[in-house]
């Protein structure tokens, strides 16, 4: 009776987790079709906020981790195009370090930081350097690992190499 009550809260917490990054995703959906940089900040903010739990466990964190996954694509995308919300990459890699806590923070900063990167304003070096530091913060094994595992994921493909085009 007891294991069937946990994989029931599991599923109760991973729903309502879902239901978190859903709710979220549509306001952050609405900012980024107006062009509002302020909006699309903070919903995405929350949206991440989901992630900070530590009521699952490894597989079930994965699924909420995808959908926040998907969603930080889109605003990815919504960076790139400083036309749209009208601040610098620079300005925007500062402004998303002032978002409230940690964990939604630094997902903020690997996904404006890899569009820092593409800009070559600065030293992709420097930017990555940054943000492995910043990423050792995060204490609990689940969240820490599924983060460098973003970090990976979104700069796999700006790693300074030999012969890349981000070797400077």
């Amino acid at each position: 009776m007891m294991i069937g009550d946990g994989i029931e809260d599991e599923e109760k917490w991973l729903a309502e987790g879902i239901a978190g990054i859903q709710q979220n995703a549509f306001y952050l959906h609405r900012a980024m079709d107006s062009n509002n940089l302020r909006e699309a900040l903070k919903y995405s903010a929350q949206l991440l906020s989901e992630l900070r739990t530590s009521r699952l466990p490894p597989h079930k964190y994965y699924v909420l981790y995808m959908r926040a996954f998907d969603e930080l694509r889109k605003l990815e995308l919504f960076f790139k195009d400083e036309d749209r919300h009208g601040c610098s990459i620079v300005d925007l890699y500062e402004l998303v370090q002032h978002a409230g806590n940690v964990l939604p923070r630094l997902y903020l900063l690997c996904t404006v930081g890899s569009v820092y990167i593409k800009s070559k304003e600065a030293p992709a070096k420097n930017i990555l350097k940054d943000l492995v530091e910043m990423c050792r913060a995060v204490q609990h094994p689940i969240r820490g690992l599924f983060l460098r595992s973003y970090l990976a994921q979104i700069s796999r493909d700006k790693l300074p190499d030999i012969g890349s085009e981000y070797e400077r």
